[in-house]
């Protein structure tokens, strides 16, 4: 049973993964001292004080690490996605 999960296991990891690195609104609530902050809070709370090229860049720069990560694992992505759509 294993292994025939295990595409589908691979994408709800990776999703998982992304949705942390996404989080935004619990480490608002919680992290007060902006050495903690993640990248998405530190690029919220600095929005008033830089232009709009500047946030672009550094929303950029944020989004990186998750493209690389669909990246490294497309092929165990698409394959989840498809598994559940096989007829036999």
């Amino acid at each position: 049973m294993l292994p025939v999960s295990r595409p589908i296991l691979g994408v709800v990891s990776i999703f998982t993964v992304v949705n942390v690195w996404r989080d935004f609104a619990w480490p608002l609530l919680v992290l007060q001292d902006p050495e903690r902050m993640t990248i998405s809070v530190g690029i919220a709370s600095l929005r008033a004080n830089m232009p709009q090229t500047t946030m672009t860049a550094a929303l950029v720069i944020a989004s990186v690490p998750t493209i690389v990560v669909f990246f490294l694992f497309q092929r165990h992505i698409m394959a989840g996605l498809t598994a559940g759509g096989l007829k036999g």
